[in-house]
This record gives structure tokens, C-alpha cells and sequence, in this order.
């Protein structure tokens, strides 16, 4: 069983975390005239394929593709299975919000959800997070607000005049917002990028016509399949009225485009995060492989993706697929971080490297703080040139956007039309899962460590056991945990840690030690 100990107890002797700057005085840079302003945050995660719990339902409107939607068998996803709600539940209410939690800022109110109603399990929700906090400055320390589910977030209680959030929550759209909640999920999209005029993969983005019918207007099949919030609207690959009918001309024409389409080349949904949703094809038989995965039977990818194709959201092409050029011979894998002020301007944070599993999937990042004076230089073009295409639309707070490096200009075909080596491969107009990183520069430089990681893990045991393996390192300054939930069943826990090093090499070496003593998390 996990410790029942207080945060204190858990951190008692370990250095105080102090961060540059926080996302608090951030956003009152980027906006002063807003500095009256009481902002509360609102950083989970949510998906469009499962219930996180009774109080926290899935997106309908405000489609998000996840791991487990674009792979997991359509009888897994509903209430009834609990593990994998569990599952994920853990990562999108505790483990992303905590990590962006521990970068917001003095008394910011960030507002979170409990997994269950239960005594035990909110008891066990706050101290998760609580402990987490523990470790920094207390000048630096957010107020953490818990709450059943987003439909009733306390904002009067707590004097809250707007609400800035990581991502599209179909229930936020009852409250005061930083920023209008179909702009915001449209900046974030597939398809925007290909229409920014920034330099990304040549493009081709297959939207789907009109949308899926309620299914009571359709035939008795439809009808009998809508049990409960996660039908999803599904349309079930035995409907012979207008429904299906419609499924089968969209997918028809989306099925057509990737099969006459030359490798490589990659797949990828509107909506997605942590690298799911994304497809790279190699070869003629990946394009095969994909071309089953994405029609068909009950389970298929565009079968689950079109049938939430509604009246409501179809106006954002929630169901369209791009198909992209793959960048040739990428050389280096960047992911800038900067904050959009509301005059046009840019700050700066960061540029780190990417990690990925062997899907695709991000897995973390990596900093070295000495490179980063001429990083900015080197990007500093399209960082202007995609806060201009943001703030266009309104938009001011962090961006991130993943850059891939080829050797020579114009290598990989831009969708642009001009010769680039410098790809952006994807947007997050959002807080990305880097950009604590360079918030902690001056924790780690004044301790001689010049290179740093961040990334996900599941270890064994709880907070404590994972401490104590690694007591030097925590005592020295050069690891502490990020965000950390620990699943008292399983016996097991889920957490993003963050790592220092001298060097390169010597950051290397302490992620492989953790690494081959953890196993990764994917989203």
C-alpha cells in the first residue's frame, strides 16, 4: 500500500525547487492589461473514447483521438471496463495535470478531478499532487482546487474571472475562457497547420461531407445500439439506412486516397496527442496494413472516428484525415517552446530534443541549456512566423511546435511550396509536455548541470520505494518527480521525473539508469 505519510514527511530533506518564471507571470506578461485578472487552470487531459468517471465524461463534441481509440476493440471501451478507465484516468486527471501544475505559479488556482467519489480515493488524489508541489519554493507554490468532474468547477468560490485550459473540454464551454473554445480546438488541428502557410509536409486532407444522422432516425440495428454515453453515436457495420450509407461513401473516398497515395508518406487523425492518432507508412504492405486498420469491421479507425461526426461539431471537421509527405533523411528532432504575448510578440523558452518510442509515441524530452542562445537564432523566423499565424486568430500563451531538420533545403517537398530544411511536423498551441525544462534552468546551471530530461515512467511500488532507490540523486538536486500517481491496487505507479547531467553524455547515462530500472507511458 502506498505511504500515508503528508508531504513533508515524503520530501522532508531534499532541496527546495525554485523555477524561473511561472505560467502565472507569463501570461501577465503576455497580456498586462489583463494583471487584475484572477486566472484559474484547467490542465487535464480527455479523450472522446471512454467515460473517466461518472462525473467526467468523454468529449462528444470536441473530438480527441488517443491510444486506446485508434487501437482498442470497441467492446474495451465502455464503462464496464474498468482498468482501462482506471488507466486512464490516472494519466489524463493526475499525471498531466500535476506536471503542469508544478509550472503555474504563486496561489494560481489550478483546478482538478478526482478518479472516484470515494473518501479513500479523493484522500489519495490530493495527496498525490499535494506531495508532488511539496517540493518548490513555497513563493511558487498553485492552489490546488479538487472537484468531481469539469460540469462543476467552483470558479465563483475561488474568484476566478477566466479560465485558461490545456485541452477543448466539452463542459468548459459554460464558463469565462481565455480564448473561444472552437478556435482554440481548430489551432490545434492537423488540417490548420497545412493551411498556416508555415513550412510543414506537403499535405492532403480528405474532410468528410455532412455528418452522421441521430441513430434513432435511422434503422432498428442503429437504434438497438445505442445503450449509453459510450455508443459514441456508432454507426454498426451492419446499417443499411442513411447512416450507413453515408459511412460508406466518406470512408470510400478517405480509403481511396490513401491507397493511390506513393510511400512513404504518414496517416494522421485531427485531433490527437502523445503520438497517437499518427501513422507512418513505409512500405506497401504498412499501406495495406493501415488501409484494414482504417475500414471495416466494428473496430475500425474512421467506423469510430465518422460515427461521432455530428450536427453539433461538424463545422470543425472533426473526422477529416491528412495525409502528409514523410520528411526525408531527418536529421535532428526539435520541440520549441515559446509564449505568444498578445501584442505580437514572443518569449522565448526553449528548444529541446524529442524522445519517441518505437510507435511514434512521445515519450519525453531532453535540454541542453547551453546550446540554447543559438537555437533561438536559428529558429528565431518560425517562431515569429507562427505567432503570427496564432495571434491572428486571438490566441496568446504557450506554443510549442516540433520541428524536423533535414541536411539540405527542400529535401522533403514543403506544403508551402518553399525550400526549407526546417519542417514543422505538428502545432500544440497549448502547454507542452516540455516546458518545465527551461523553467528549471537555473535549478540545475547553478548545480553544475547544464543538460536535462524530462520524461514518463511506471515503476514499482509508490513514491517512497522510487525515493529511496534513488536517495542521492534526489538529495543532490539532480532528479525530482514532476507529476507521480500510484495505482494502491497494482502495487505500481505512473510518473514524470526529471533528470540533470553535466553533460550530454552524462544525461544520458542517469536516463538509461532509470529507463532500464522503469518501463515508458504512452498516451
Amino acid at each position: 500500500m502506498g505511504s500515508r505519510d503528508g508531504p513533508d514527511q515524503v520530501m522532508a530533506g531534499f532541496p527546495t525547487i525554485q523555477l524561473d518564471t511561472t505560467l502565472v507571470e507569463l501570461y501577465h506578461r503576455a497580456r498586462p492589461k489583463n494583471g487584475h485578472l484572477r486566472l484559474g487552470f484547467v490542465f487535464c487531459g480527455v479523450n472522446t473514447s471512454l467515460d473517466l468517471g461518472p462525473a467526467f465524461l468523454r468529449n462528444a463534441k470536441y473530438l480527441y483521438q488517443d491510444g486506446p481509440f485508434a487501437s482498442a476493440p470497441r467492446q474495451d471501451l465502455t464503462p464496464d471496463n474498468t482498468g482501462l478507465q482506471k488507466s486512464l484516468a490516472m494519466k489524463y486527471l493526475s499525471l498531466i495535470p500535476q506536471r503542469d501544475a508544478f509550472i503555474a505559479g504563486l496561489k494560481a488556482p489550478v483546478f482538478l478531478f478526482h478518479l472516484k467519489q470515494t473518501e479513500e480515493q479523493m484522500a489519495h488524489d490530493r495527496r498525490e499532487a499535494e506531495t508532488t508541489i511539496s517540493v518548490l519554493h513555497p513563493l511558487q507554490r498553485p492552489e490546488l482546487v479538487f472537484c468531481p468532474g469539469p460540469a462543476s468547477i467552483p470558479i465563483k468560490a475561488h474568484g476566478i474571472d477566466k479560465l485558461a485550459y490545456k485541452v477543448v473540454l466539452d463542459d468548459l464551454e459554460a464558463y469565462p475562457l481565455t480564448h473561444d473554445l472552437d478556435t482554440h480546438w481548430y489551432l490545434n488541428s492537423k488540417a490548420s497547420l497545412a493551411h498556416s502557410g508555415l513550412p510543414t509536409p506537403r499535405a492532403e486532407i480528405i474532410d468528410a461531407e455532412g455528418f452522421a444522422e441521430a441513430a434513432g432516425s435511422c434503422c432498428e440495428l442503429c437504434a438497438k445500439d445505442q445503450t449509453d454515453s459510450s455508443s459514441m453515436n456508432f454507426i454498426p457495420a451492419g446499417c443499411t439506412g442513411i447512416r450507413g450509407k453515408w459511412y460508406n461513401e466518406q470512408a470510400a473516398r478517405i480509403m481511396h486516397a490513401v491507397e493511390h497515395h506513393p510511400v512513404p508518406f504518414v496517416v494522421k487523425t485531427q485531433q490527437t496527442f502523445g503520438g497517437a492518432g499518427t501513422w507512418v507508412i513505409r512500405s506497401e504492405q504498412q499501406k495495406k496494413d493501415i488501409l484494414k486498420d482504417l475500414s471495416g469491421n466494428n473496430d475500425s479507425i474512421l467506423r469510430k472516428l465518422l460515427s461521432q461526426v455530428t450536427a453539433s461539431n461538424c463545422h470543425l471537421n472533426p473526422g477529416s484525415i491528412i495525409i502528409t509527405d514523410m520528411v526525408e533523411n531527418p536529421i535532428a528532432d526539435y520541440g520549441l517552446t515559446f509564449f505568444v504575448t498578445a501584442s505580437g510578440g514572443a518569449v522565448f523558452l526553449a528548444a529541446s530534443e524529442q524522445m519517441t518510442d518505437g510507435d511514434n509515441a512521445w515519450i519525453g524530452s531532453t535540454i541542453n541549456y547551453t546550446g540554447q542562445l543559438r537555437l533561438e537564432e536559428k529558429f528565431n523566423d518560425l517562431i515569429g512566423r507562427t505567432t503570427a499565424w496564432v495571434g491572428k486568430h486571438g490566441y496568446y500563451g504557450p506554443v510549442g511546435i516540433d520541428i524536423l531538420e533535414t541536411k539540405t533545403a527542400g529535401e522533403t517537398a514543403s506544403h508551402t511550396g518553399e525550400s526549407t530544411a526546417y519542417h514543422i511536423v505538428d502545432l500544440n498551441v497549448r502547454t507542452s509536455g516540455s516546458l518545465a525544462l527551461p523553467l528549471l534552468k537555473g535549478h540545475f546551471t547553478s548545480r553544475g548541470l547544464n543538460c536535462a530530461s524530462s520524461f514518463s515512467i511506471t515503476a514499482k511500488g509508490g513514491r517512497k520505494d522510487f525515493i529511496q532507490n534513488w536517495k542521492s540523486e534526489f538529495e543532490s538536486g539532480r532528479m525530482f518527480i514532476l507529476s507521480w500517481y500510484e495505482d494502491l491496487e497494482a502495487g505500481s505507479s505512473i510518473a514524470d521525473v526529471v533528470v540533470g547531467g553535466e553533460d550530454e553524455k552524462a544525461l544520458q547515462e542517469q536516463m538509461k539508469r532509470v529507463r532500464d530500472a522503469t518501463e515508458e507511458v504512452t498516451f
